[in-house]
């Protein structure tokens, strides 16, 4: 079973569930089966769970959960980012916060965010490469320039710079990026990271 499943359970078509559409009768899991699964994995990967459920709207706590969790994150490897290293104490904790909160945004944008699908590729990732379909005579299509393959527009970073500006208002734009958007963009990452690490857990437990 696959996180993506965890989805799909919460608006069921029956109280059976499968990942294979060859699946035998021994292969289905029941509702119980599922949440016993799921109680398992959040054990063990309670971060990635929380994001990844908060992420469909399975639960607000959860969202709130892995922001938490990502906050955690963040103060343990904030002394490796210059710009927020030198911060003491509850000025340090809410540009955390703001970094946190942004990242986690960041993470659960997709193409199914209203207004957010790309507006070239129409959410695919994908455009028609001309010049090499009127070389081949035939449709190419390569990676969309627009969004870099992945179907929407990401939150913007500078809209996390200028939240942190209220709280460090002598923050310039190249401090930012040099000393502060290395570590926002290592938050979105681990946000990714978690996720596969919970998926891999549901999977094993469920096999």
């Amino acid at each position: 079973m696959r996180l993506e499943s965890v989805a799909k359970f919460h608006s069921p078509k029956s109280p059976m569930m499968s990942d294979s559409p060859r699946a035998t009768a021994s292969d289905f899991l029941s509702g119980t089966d599922v949440m016993a699964a799921m109680g398992m994995a959040q054990s063990q990967a309670g971060f990635g769970m929380a994001a990844f459920c908060g992420k469909h709207e399975l639960s607000q706590n959860d969202k709130q959960k892995a922001i938490n969790y990502l906050m955690q994150f963040a103060h343990k490897v904030s002394g490796k980012y210059r710009g927020v290293a030198k911060l003491e104490g509850n000025t340090k904790a809410k540009v955390l916060q703001v970094l946190a909160t942004f990242a986690y945004a960041d993470y659960c944008r997709s193409a199914a965010t209203p207004g957010a699908r790309c507006r070239d590729c129409h959410g695919t990732g994908r455009a028609v490469d001309i010049s090499k379909t009127e070389q081949w005579g035939r449709v190419v299509e390569k990676e969309c320039g627009r969004c870099k393959g992945v179907g929407y527009s990401r939150v913007p970073a500078s809209a996390a710079y200028r939240a942190i500006t209220i709280l460090i208002p002598n923050l310039t734009q190249p401090t930012w990026s040099r000393t502060v958007k290395p570590l926002y963009d290592a938050l979105v990452v681990q946000c990714h990271k978690e996720e596969s690490i919970a998926d891999n857990i549901l999977n094993a437990v469920t096999r």
